[in-house]
């Protein structure tokens, strides 16, 4: 089976916490980095920066592709990003509204230190994310950069 290729973001705040969506489907808990589907004739800078808004509600600058990932069929592509603007919670994109009590969509806020914790899947991704706390945010100059909790 061919999936569509995936564009996602890796967003860590000033207080080194990465952003995560946490998922559970199928009974399976999990978190990945947001993100999803390219569209027809979208790139992969274009389609990371919808999907934060449509995902987490959030505005980006989308950065450079730190990481590509492939595998079970599908391509992704992982970029650096910025917050530009808006406030962190579900937004109102696909996952709002099929999110139930068997399948939902909980973005949060954790702490890079406990990477380990968290059931993220790709696995592999966890360095990665350490490698980009390790640069440090790139927050554009002038933002008031969410935080975690």
């Amino acid at each position: 089976m061919t999936l569509r290729p995936r564009a996602v973001g890796i967003l860590v705040n000033d207080s080194s916490d990465v952003l995560l969506m946490r998922r559970r489907k199928a009974g399976r808990e999990y978190a990945t980095l947001p993100g999803g589907g390219i569209e027809p004739g979208e790139t992969p800078e274009v389609a990371c920066a919808r999907e934060l808004l449509e995902e987490v509600n959030l505005t980006v600058e989308v950065g450079p592709l730190v990481y590509r990932h492939q595998g079970l069929g599908n391509d992704e592509y992982y970029f650096r990003v910025a917050y530009v603007s808006g406030e962190m919670r579900l937004g109102d994109g696909p996952e709002a509204i099929r999110s139930s009590e068997d399948n939902w969509y909980d973005p949060q806020w954790v702490s890079v230190a406990r990477l380990d914790d968290v059931n993220l899947v790709p696995p592999e991704l966890r360095a990665v994310v350490r490698e980009q706390a390790q640069i440090g945010s790139p927050a554009r100059a002038g933002s008031d950069e969410p935080t975690g909790q």
